[in-house]
């Protein structure tokens, strides 16, 4: 035998004599997870921004249902220590089985199923530093910035450490989105090609009814990715390094909640030509008990660049993308102009990104929602959007050769109705229409303006 055989071996037969000797840890085990189905017709569909130009004005209506599990087991040992797993599942019915197509996620809705299609979102180790208020998650984690997750909204690899003593609670993390080396040809070392973000974060209770707190991420990109197409075309080069800078707060008085944040990013983009990043964020949200329910509103501001490939500087906001986008501004509760909550799948919107394409976005939100009894509810919604500013992802007008001089989008009116089957099961009736603007007129197939988009689903939400 050979000493490396005999090392493992040995190795191997100490850890059995360990296990043995050493008695059994209690754990508590916890399930928890959710199953959703959703069926949906719409004309409204498919995966990142919408993008009608040169295509038929009617797009065609569908009909489909996807459904989407996820399950989650939590090891703890004792309440200063745990292990979290969450696994999803996904698929659209009739989409594929006995994994015909090569993939091995999102699929395994057709007849005889038998797909390999389990997905892991989250492993990590949760623990409580002995006698020190700091708080530990080690591994894939979920984790979402602090100003409403127009940066990064995602399950990412990682260390967060969180200390809460006083009125703070402060944080400090550090997160690797992507490792490439290795995977180049040839391979460079682990680590040298990666997508890096350092993260701290502080927050204050400064009175009873009032919470202020600051954030900043650095992201730190040594990828040497090509600037185009990559990240739903924002810019982005090789060898970045983004700074963002934030401050957020949240108020109430009386039946009123005001909340918001302003970031400031800096940096620079090294392709297609060495920028520096100079880009802001502002939101302003309101909540007031009005009458039986509640009155909603919130207005969001993102700026964009012109695309000036010589100028030295870019107001682009740089979200955190990858092969899709890892954030969303979930607020106005939209279906169309803005993603869904509810989006599985099949995951497309007018303002897909945040950078949305470089050009930034305007955009208002109202709401109003409504308990009939403590089973029925129901919400409507509206809201706008337009380009903070167009640039050469503006389509073209077929009809005039031009773009149009307007940037804005459109406005989506939209309303669900929510019933309490069981505890823990909910019914939601949807439905939604958006009046596109004009800076879609005449962008369709032969100079016509595209139809108005619409959805309409019905949703079955269970939560154990």
């Amino acid at each position: 035998m050979g000493f490396k055989k005999k090392v493992i071996v040995a190795s191997a037969t100490a850890a059995l004599s360990v296990a043995v000797a050493v008695p059994a840890m209690a754990l508590e085990n916890e399930f928890h997870g959710m199953y959703r189905l959703n069926s949906v017709i719409d004309n409204f569909n498919g995966d990142g921004p919408y993008d009608p130009a040169g295509k038929d004005k009617k797009a065609p209506t569908t009909a489909y249902f996807e459904q989407r599990a996820r399950l989650m087991y939590i090891a703890k040992a004792n309440d200063d220590l745990k292990l979290v797993t969450h696994f999803e599942i996904d698929s659209r019915w009739g989409d594929n089985s006995y994994n015909s197509n090569g993939k091995t996620r999102n699929n395994g809705g057709a007849i005889g199923a038998d797909q390999t299609n389990l997905e892991t979102k989250n492993i990590y180790l949760d623990f409580n530093i002995p006698k020190v208020p700091v708080n530990m998650k080690v591994g894939i984690q979920p984790y979402n910035d602090s100003f409403k997750g127009i940066m990064f909204d995602a399950d990412m690899a990682g260390a967060l450490a969180t200390a809460s003593y006083g009125k703070f609670t402060n944080s400090i993390g550090f997160f690797r989105f992507n490792d490439d080396g290795p995977n180049l040809a040839p391979k460079v070392a682990a680590g040298k090609r990666s997508r890096d973000m350092v993260a701290l974060d502080v927050k204050y209770q400064a009175a009873a009814n009032v919470k202020v707190g600051g954030a900043y991420y650095m992201i730190n990109d040594d990828r040497n990715f090509a600037a185009t197409p990559g990240f739903l075309n924002q810019q982005a080069g090789n060898t970045n390094i983004t700074h963002t800078l934030g401050l957020n707060a949240e108020t109430s008085f009386g039946p009123v909640t005001l909340d918001g944040f302003f970031v400031y990013q800096f940096g620079n983009l090294e392709a297609p030509v060495n920028r520096h990043i100079s880009a802001f964020a502002g939101n302003v949200g309101a909540r007031v008990k009005a009458g039986p329910g509640t009155a909603r509103s919130e207005f969001l501001y993102i700026s964009g660049d012109g695309g000036n490939q010589t100028s030295h500087t870019s107001n682009a906001f740089q979200s955190v993308n990858s092969v899709d986008t890892e954030h969303g501004f979930y607020n106005g509760d939209l279906q169309i102009l803005f993603r869904d909550p509810y989006a599985m799948t099949t995951d497309n919107a007018i303002v897909y990104s945040s950078n949305n394409q470089d050009q930034g976005v305007v955009a208002g939100f109202i709401g109003y929602d409504m308990p009939f009894t403590p089973k029925l509810s129901a919400t409507v919604n509206a809201g706008f959007a337009a380009v903070a500013k167009d640039n050469l992802h503006k389509p073209t007008n077929l009809k005039t050769g031009a773009a149009n001089s307007s940037n804005y989008l459109g406005t989506e009116v939209s309303t669900h109705v929510d019933y309490k089957v069981y505890d823990n099961l909910t019914a939601i009736a949807r439905g939604a229409y958006v009046i596109l603007g004009d800076y879609y007129k005449g962008v369709a197939l032969n100079g016509e303006d595209p139809r108005n988009p619409y959805m309409a689903s019905i949703i079955l939400n269970y939560v154990f």
